[in-house]
């Protein structure tokens, strides 16, 4: 058995520029994506190199054992995973080629048992298809994994973006800043808010904060608690907060639900309290 799998190993490696000419008759038109018919030439010879490259895994799996084959296999999925995800490549994509692959790599070593002089059993080519196949399967579970994994991590950090751009801390003067909230609050972006504009807050040294709700449709208990929340952490670290731009259907909604603002200092609008601070500036000034 060992010699037969020997030969079929020698076979494969032999033809893998036939097996990946083979393999690139499969491709369809599909621009972005790396195995589009229009892939630019340096995309194209990667593939190629690639495409060689899991050949020769494949066929140095029919001597290894399950964590034999997983140790080597690892590193080629992360690395392949990570450049498809890089691309306009889906992972539709990735599969129906991975199908493309197995398909003709079963059909050369169909091709082997008809040209070779060995004596190939039924048992023989079974034990090839089950090493094969474990490959393959572990091939598409951990290109899954890692794929997926870089996608969600670049969701998140463009979540994380959204989230900091959407609750900006802008430097009106030394001392007072403004926190325009503007669009529905939930949880984590509340979380978001109250994580980002401390931090913020501290960064710039500010001793004042306007939070314009004016952008804000609607109040609902949740989104109460975590504006309280807010306030009470900026006291702490020294920020005295002013809310203002209370629309009157979230003033409206926010007594209905009971909540009391009446200990946190409120104006109707962000131009009042500019105003206000700009003739306190003003006065200061001509002392």
């Amino acid at each position: 058995m060992k010699t037969k799998t020997e030969a079929l190993y020698t076979y494969l490696n032999e033809n893998i520029p036939s097996f990946t000419e083979d393999w690139l008759k499969c491709r369809e038109l599909r621009t972005g994506s790396h195995y589009s018919l229009d892939a630019p030439p340096e995309v194209m010879e990667k593939i190629k190199e690639q495409n060689g490259k899991y050949v020769m895994l494949v066929a140095e799996s029919l001597f290894q054992d399950e964590e034999e084959m997983k140790e080597s296999i690892a590193c080629w999925t992360e690395q392949t995973a990570y450049e498809r995800a890089n691309s306009d490549t889906s992972l539709t994509e990735v599969i129906r080629n991975g199908g493309h692959f197995r398909t003709l790599i079963l059909e050369y070593i169909e091709k082997f048992t008809e040209q070779t002089e060995l004596d190939i059993t039924i048992k023989d080519i079974m034990n090839w298809i089950k090493k094969v196949n474990m490959t393959f399967d572990y091939v598409m579970e951990t290109f899954t994994d890692n794929f997926l994994a870089i996608l969600l991590n670049r969701l998140s950090s463009q979540s994380n973006l959204i989230n900091e751009l959407s609750a900006p801390v802008i430097t009106l003067t030394d001392d007072v800043g403004l926190l325009p909230i503007v669009g529905d609050i939930d949880t984590a972006r509340a979380k978001s808010i109250l994580e980002t504009t401390l931090q913020q807050s501290i960064d710039s040294g500010i001793s004042c904060l306007i939070i314009d709700l004016s952008g804000v449709v609607m109040v609902d208990t949740m989104v109460a608690q975590q504006i309280f929340q807010l306030i009470e952490s900026l006291t702490l670290i020294g920020v005295r907060a002013i809310l203002t731009g209370i629309r009157p259907e979230v003033a409206l909604t926010a007594v209905q639900l009971g909540i009391d603002f009446s200990e946190i200092q409120t104006e109707s609008s962000l131009k009042r309290v500019i105003l206000t601070l700009a003739k306190k500036l003003d006065s200061s000034l001509k002392i």
